[in-house]
């Protein structure tokens, strides 16, 4: 290159090479600047809460411990609630009539602990009814940071690997773009002025400018939110918001991470050390879902009893995910036949892993997967009854409601761990408490690491005790939603997949065939005798888990009767509010939509999909509102290549139609037009598919 004849070329190359790096300095800064904003909203937020918990707390509570401070002073000045008091000063306290030195340095002391107390205990809560400036904030920078974080990351990596010497090549090729300088310039570093040069033009056609040029695209063509479509976004992805404000929690230190229920130090070093490889993933994991797959991953053979609703199986399909990025091929999930499907749809919906259902010894679907690899899904009744090759090994078994095989005598508890001998790998899962189980729970610890089974076979008289829990630590981990969960109450939904029986697929096609829309929509309970609904089963089941979790449940259903007696409704619910855990509530559910207020629920299941989304909206907030403690996990049982997945389809497509239609006002004789066109396209495309050979084959195999 001849510097004098191509000053003007190198100029150019400076000021674009400079241009770049300062570009990507700033798309690096983005991670940095969405925190500050989250931090600044998350700190407001907190003010508000404290605020809206103090003013609740009458100005009484300084006398919770019997001291007898003088209250009636103090209203009498007009101070009502914590708020008030809290924000008075001891001098200002004792110039309150009736009220001496030392009462007012006590009054001011202890007001100051209860405050203190209060704000421990915090939790940062985003609600749609509360679209406050700060709220709307901190998801802008939520949704801004999920956008970017591609972005973000590769700009992180060219900058902290070009950005040196990029600054040092600019430097020493400066002079070779000037004319005075240059003149005065040894030779050597003339010399050098021009190799820089040349270094700087190689960067800018070769890999850097290539990488650069992606991620200022890839920055660039983000959707930038607005306030309104947030809110909107928020209520459709929520889960995904609540992942990222988990990090930026995690990041500013605002919450207690309870991620490691209680494991040893050492032992969480070295899981946090585990590298994850999630590009296959279609989701967000929570920070407690990651640290549960790279223990999973690190661990090898582990039992995770994970409360329900925590994303057991996300974590699993992640740690599945991870290890395929490293090579693996081969997976296979042994299920409760009831959740078969519910197995197969969360695969394909969380990651791109072929899947591959095996039911009873279907040996043309075992071939299939031993061709094609990816996930097999079957049943602890059909993996005895399919014949694997004798040399055959894969990557990783995982079993879902593990405590299934705690019979050790069992078929199927034999035929399981018969399959354990093919693999390296093993994940059992239980939402289901073990820690008052203790034999239950040492049996299949032995099936995992009997060194540690007989270790804790001889605490077990100690299960309680947290050296019980330390000697578990390596195979078994469990979090609750209170652990783990920093923003109360959350909402969790569920589709529940049932596969029907042939009882059920006769009294279904009856119905199309008669053109019943009513009759397609009570599908799988319409069967006579309940032992052949595929949702009754999966219903009693769901009922089974929150018994053992310690919740109530509310079960909804459009076909129900509306609850008799209305004059006794609020005795109804007063009595499910005082009833043990595991009661169970059946509401119709246009009655479970009005006028109730069921907090006492923390479970509620849907028999069918509503076709009125605010219908089944109104029923979710009878227990999930203001005065719920905990989480409240909402199922849909859904029954397979039905009509329950047609009108999910369509609400899925149709949601904000039907939104639009949500109120009982003068919309309402449009949204009758929209229900029964809705009603009269399904009973159509069901009617066609009935005809179809694809039915026809449905309908045999049956």
């Amino acid at each position: 290159m001849a510097v004098k004849r191509d000053r003007q070329q190198i100029r150019d190359i400076l000021d674009l090479i400079t241009g770049f790096d300062e570009t990507i300095a700033d798309i690096a800064s983005q991670e940095q600047l969405q925190q500050d904003a989250a931090a600044e909203a998350m700190k407001a937020l907190s003010e508000k809460a404290l605020g809206d918990i103090l003013r609740g707390m009458d100005v009484e509570n300084i006398n919770r411990d019997r001291l007898g401070l003088r209250v009636a002073s103090l209203r009498a000045a007009g101070i009502e609630n914590m708020e008030q008091l809290c924000a008075l000063s001891a001098d200002q306290i004792n110039e309150i009539k009736g009220i001496g030195d030392e009462a007012s340095w006590l009054i001011y002391t202890i007001a100051g602990r209860i405050k203190r107390e209060t704000e421990t205990g915090l939790k940062i809560r985003v609600s749609l009814d509360d679209r406050s400036g700060a709220a709307t904030t901190l998801l802008l920078s939520a949704k801004t940071a999920r956008e970017t974080a591609d972005a973000v990351r590769q700009a992180k990596a060219i900058y902290n690997e070009y950005h040196e010497s990029v600054l040092a090549a600019c430097l020493a090729a400066k002079p070779a773009a000037g004319i005075v300088r240059w003149v005065f310039l040894p030779a050597q570093k003339k010399k050098e002025a021009v190799d820089a040069a040349l270094y700087l033009y190689g960067l800018l056609t070769g890999d850097f400018g290539e990488r650069v040029k992606a991620t200022i695209d890839a920055y660039d063509s983000r959707r930038i939110p607005d306030a309104d479509g947030v809110w909107e976004d928020f209520r459709k992805n929520n889960a995904a918001y609540y992942a990222q404000l988990d990090r930026f929690g995690q990041a500013l230190s605002t919450r207690i991470d309870n991620s490691y229920s209680g494991l040893p130090e050492e032992l969480v070093r070295q899981v946090e050390m585990e590298p994850l490889y999630l590009d296959g993933l279609r989701t967000s994991l929570r920070v407690y879902q990651e640290f549960g797959t790279r223990y999973i991953l690190r661990q090898g053979k582990v039992l995770l009893g994970d409360e329900m609703g925590l994303g057991k199986t996300v974590q699993a399909i992640a740690a599945m995910v991870s290890l395929k990025a490293l090579g693996a091929t081969h997976f296979m999930v042994v299920c409760p036949a009831s959740v078969l499907v519910n197995w197969t749809r969360e695969i394909t919906k969380f990651s791109a892993l072929a899947v591959t259902p095996i039911r009873g010894g279907d040996q043309k679907a075992l071939t299939r997967w031993l061709e094609k690899g990816g996930a097999a899904v079957t049943t602890y009744e059909s993996i005895s009854r399919f014949a694997l090759p004798e040399a055959f090994r894969f990557d990783m078994l995982i079993v879902d409601e593990a405590h299934y095989v705690k019979n050790p005598a069992a078929r199927r508890t034999q035929a399981l761990l018969a399959l354990r001998k093919r693999v390296e790998r093993v994940l059992f899962m239980t939402g289901t408490p073990l820690e008052n189980r203790v034999d239950e729970m040492c049996f299949l610890v032995s099936c995992l690491r009997p060194d540690i089974a007989g270790q804790v076979q001889k605490m077990k008289y100690i299960s309680s005790a947290p050296q019980f829990r330390e000697k578990l630590a390596p195979v078994y981990l469990r979090r609750t939603r209170e652990d783990v969960l920093s923003e109360l109450p959350e909402l969790i939904e569920k589709e529940q997949w049932c596969e029907m029986g042939p009882a059920e697929w006769t009294a279904y096609m009856l119905a199309v065939a008669a053109q019943n829309f009513m009759a397609m929509r009570q599908v799988s309970w319409d069967v006579g005798n309940l032992k052949h609904s595929s949702k009754a089963k999966r219903l009693l089941e769901l009922c089974d888990e929150a018994r053992e979790d310690g919740r109530k449940v509310i079960v909804f259903s459009y076909f129900r009767d509306t609850i008799r007696a209305p004059q006794r409704r609020q005795e109804i619910v007063d009595a499910f509010a005082e009833a043990e855990d595991g009661a169970v509530l059946i509401c119709q559910v246009q009655a479970g939509g009005t006028g109730l207020n069921i907090q006492a629920a923390s479970v509620i299941i849907f028999c069918e999909p509503q076709i009125k989304p605010s219908i089944e909206n109104q029923a979710v907030s009878r227990a999930y509102r203001m005065g719920q403690l905990r989480s409240v996990v909402v199922h849909r049982l859904l029954c397979d290549n039905t009509v329950d997945e047609r009108i999910m389809e369509i609400l899925r497509e149709k949601q904000d139609v039907f939104d639009a239609f949500a109120e009982e006002s003068t919309a309402g004789g449009e949204y009758i037009k929209a229900e029964q066109s809705m009603s009269a396209a399904i009973l159509q495309m069901e009617k066609e598919r009935l005809n179809s050979g694809e039915l026809a084959a449905l309908a045999e195999k049956s």
